[in-house]
């Protein structure tokens, strides 16, 4: 083997295991979207971190209590770049079968599309280093 044909080798794990990753966002995204419901949260917490550039990130941690359940509290996996109001209440989209997926009215993330695209582009990218690699 080529020192060239070990350096795509390498690659071939990375782009399937990120072409993984995606497929379960999209397929997270897709429940959250077909089975979610909405209740209003209370914003309990806001964690503020920084992202990769040293700009100011705020994470909040909502609360609820979904019909015949415990309360809840999940933080958010997308944070904002400015301070957030603790005192406000906000609306969360949550999937029944497990209520701790959930995401809060104006924080998005990768959507469906974006996923399932990026998810066959790496299956795509893994698939043709494996044949030009071994083949």
């Amino acid at each position: 083997m080529s020192w060239e044909q070990i350096t795509e080798a390498a690659f071939i794990p990375v782009c399937a295991g990120l072409s993984g990753w995606a497929f379960v966002e999209a397929w997270n995204t897709f429940r959250l979207c077909t089975r979610g419901q909405w209740i209003e949260a209370e914003i309990v917490a806001v964690r503020e971190d920084t992202d990769g550039d040293g700009d100011p990130r705020f994470y909040p941690e909502v609360a609820f209590t979904p019909p015949d359940r415990d309360e809840v509290r999940v933080e958010s996996r997308v944070g904002r770049l400015y301070p957030i109001d603790r005192s406000q209440r906000i609306r969360v989209r949550y999937d029944q079968a497990k209520p701790r997926r959930v995401r809060p009215e104006g924080y998005g993330g990768p959507g469906l599309f974006a996923c399932l695209v990026s998810g066959g582009a790496g299956a795509f990218v893994a698939v043709g280093l494996f044949l030009g690699t071994f083949t």
